[in-house]
């Protein structure tokens, strides 16, 4: 059983690096447009926010189906769009096989602006947690960045990250937001 947890932890970390490199690739921002990401502060409506990671988290126990829509396939994964954007946009449904994991990234320039993200969607998300939810942050391999675990009755059912994406020209970071399926986390 615990070969299957390391499988699966693999498979998503393998996903998330795959699809920070593509998305990476598509980030280009000049001095001028990081300093627009630092200083402008959109107004957040934290009961819609938690109304909606309250639906997604609902709706996660029978793999989403009633958010998703509009398939694109993919070698081995199918990603589904979804109009539940709680956090600034940039989410998707990822499924490979019959798992499926709920899915927000954001590339930005550099760590100091990762962070201002990451920092403030913890908030937000910290803000939104019942209290039967623990959190636990969790520093990721390498130094490449942290991680704030959330689980249930001691079941992880979702992570916010903010990861080390860049490479030999670029400084990029990633900000995601992971909420998987009950059977993703078995």
């Amino acid at each position: 059983m615990n070969h299957n947890k390391t499988k699966c932890r693999v498979a998503i970390a393998v996903l998330m690096t795959s699809a920070a490199i593509l998305v990476s690739g598509c980030a280009s921002h000049s001095a001028r447009n990081s300093d627009e990401v630092m200083t402008h502060k959109p107004v957040i409506d934290q009961t819609k926010v938690c109304q909606d990671l309250g639906q997604i988290f609902t709706k996660s126990q029978n793999g989403f189906t009633d958010i998703r829509k509009q398939p694109s396939f993919y070698n081995k994964i199918t990603l589904w769009q979804t109009d539940y954007q709680p956090l600034d946009g940039g989410c998707e449904i990822w499924q490979w096989s019959n798992r499926y994991s709920y899915v927000c990234s954001r590339v930005l320039p550099d760590e100091q602006t990762a962070t201002h993200v990451f920092d403030e969607a913890s908030r937000v998300i910290g803000q939104c947690l019942p209290k039967s939810w623990s959190q636990q942050q969790v520093a990721l391999p390498d130094q490449k960045g942290e991680k704030i675990q959330y689980a249930i009755n001691g079941q992880v059912r979702g992570s916010l990250e903010k990861v080390s994406t860049g490479g030999l020209f670029s400084k990029a970071w990633t900000v995601y937001l992971l909420i998987s399926s009950p059977v993703n986390t078995q």
